[in-house]
């Protein structure tokens, strides 16, 4: 195959976060009486995708965002608790969303037959491994960089130079970097001169293209291996 490296995002790639995430909040809201619907859960998303945007912008750190997401969710919900124990908490909550998108684990099982494949994720060290050990992949993926870890995250170049050097520094062409998040995982990847494949339901005509466009994640082997049967 034309790849040594099939680099794969975690979220919204090969694991549902949003099953994940309203489970992990479902968790938070009843441990305090409070109803889990959906006005709850959309305020949690509300703060929690603000604070992720502002750790890539580097503007804050993971330490800082596990518990201020919180303490901003309880304020706003009038809950009074120590916001510093339940991010822990939470942190163990979304652990246990392993949840994989349809046709994840047998795209992973297929592709890992043809070429090494790796994790580069934006997310937290405590969930991410537990997550991926719960979810059977594991056995699969050869590398996983974590941004919590490594103390960047994408798009910066610092993630990708970790991921790289735990690959053992293959030749940049023969990576090939598969993920959901075009100002992320695609535009990251290409700056460091890695191939991509964006998963999303359109392609705008306005973005510079990426090296495969899928719309479904079940799309890939076929792309990537379509001189290959079985």
């Amino acid at each position: 195959m034309r790849y040594q490296w099939i680099v794969f995002d975690a979220d919204d790639t090969l694991f549902d976060f949003g099953k994940a995430e309203q489970h992990a909040v479902g968790r938070l809201l009843t441990s305090h009486n409070v109803a889990d619907n959906d006005t709850h859960q959309r305020l949690y998303r509300g703060i929690n995708k603000h604070l992720w945007q502002e750790l890539e912008r580097g503007a804050i750190a993971p330490g800082e965002l596990k518990v201020t997401r919180i303490q901003r969710f309880f304020d706003e919900m009038g809950i009074t608790a120590d916001p510093a124990e339940w991010a822990d908490h939470f942190l163990d909550f979304l652990a246990e969303g392993s949840h994989l998108l349809e046709g994840a684990e047998s795209v992973v099982t297929r592709l890992a037959t043809h070429a090494q494949l790796g994790i580069l994720t934006n997310g937290l060290t405590r969930v991410q491994r537990s997550r991926l050990e719960r979810s059977g992949l594991a056995e699969h993926i050869a590398v996983l960089t974590i941004s919590e870890e490594v103390g960047a995250s994408k798009p910066a170049a610092a993630i990708f130079v970790a991921m790289e050097q735990a690959m053992q520094s293959p030749e940049k062409s023969r990576v090939l970097m598969v993920g959901d998040r075009y100002e992320t995982d695609i535009i990251g990847a290409r700056r460091f001169g890695w191939d991509t494949a964006w998963l999303s339901p359109e392609l705008p005509e306005d973005l510079e293209p990426p090296t495969f466009h899928l719309t479904d994640i079940r799309l890939l082997p076929g792309l990537l291996l379509e001189d290959r049967p079985g």
